[in-house]
């Protein structure tokens, strides 16, 4: 099922990071070092003050709005998040994506994973687990293969690339499907920044990320 649309003819092409190696144990000590590390990331943005927080989003989203969503042409398909305590509120950038002829995409579950939806409102959304936003029934399921940039929630992210998440793996099986070519852009604030995050083999590694200071590409290639 897919969106009859203007569709971005120049797909942005990226490797797999998903190996046999999500079939093996995690090491006790990196498993320790990510369970850690996601307390301590946890404690810090549950924390902050609601107007530093206010603050922080407006400036992520200016960042996000300059780059990398201004040069996205009319008809892509951007998927974005949010709703959890401490994330910061993409909300606005819905009228400012369908504004621009570009399609904003919220995703709901399923037995497979992630699936996107077409939400060209707020109203298009509702409360899921752990209040994180999701579309609502009615809405319009898209074709994994249809997105073309993917804003990517995490508790802490590197200049290398690498991102924690809340230890799901949502996102590392999202961007493991073939058919998932959209480019992946971490989003957090300048605090979630670290110089180095502990990842395993299959962890989806980010092309850009942008906080509230700013944006920055990241050079990689398949191993």
């Amino acid at each position: 099922m897919g969106l009859e649309s203007q569709k971005w003819l120049c797909k942005v092409r990226t490797p797999s990071f998903r190996t046999q190696a999500h079939l093996l144990p995690v090491p006790p000590d990196l498993l320790a070092a990510k369970n850690d590390l996601r307390r301590q990331m946890k404690e810090r943005l549950h924390s902050m003050p609601a107007d530093e927080l206010v603050a922080r989003t407006e400036g992520l989203l200016q960042h996000l709005t300059s780059d990398p969503l201004q040069t996205m042409p009319a008809g892509a398909c951007i998927a974005l998040f949010g709703g959890i305590k401490g994330e910061p509120d993409l909300l606005p950038l819905i009228p400012w994506l369908t504004g621009r002829g570009m399609i904003p995409v919220f995703f709901g579950f399923d037995e497979h994973g992630l699936v996107p939806h077409v939400v060209m409102s707020a109203d298009g959304l509702t409360r899921g687990p752990f209040g994180v936003w999701m579309p609502s029934p009615k809405a319009t399921p898209l074709a994994l293969s249809d997105l073309d940039l993917v804003l990517v929630p995490g508790l802490a992210f590197d200049r290398q690339g690498g991102r924690l998440g809340r230890g799901r793996g949502y996102f590392d099986r999202l961007f493991a499907r073939p058919e998932v070519r959209a480019l992946r852009v971490g989003v957090g604030f300048e605090l979630q920044l670290l110089s180095h995050v502990p990842v395993e083999a299959h962890d989806a590694r980010m092309q850009k990320v942008v906080t509230d200071a700013g944006s920055f590409e990241i050079a990689w290639s398949a191993p």
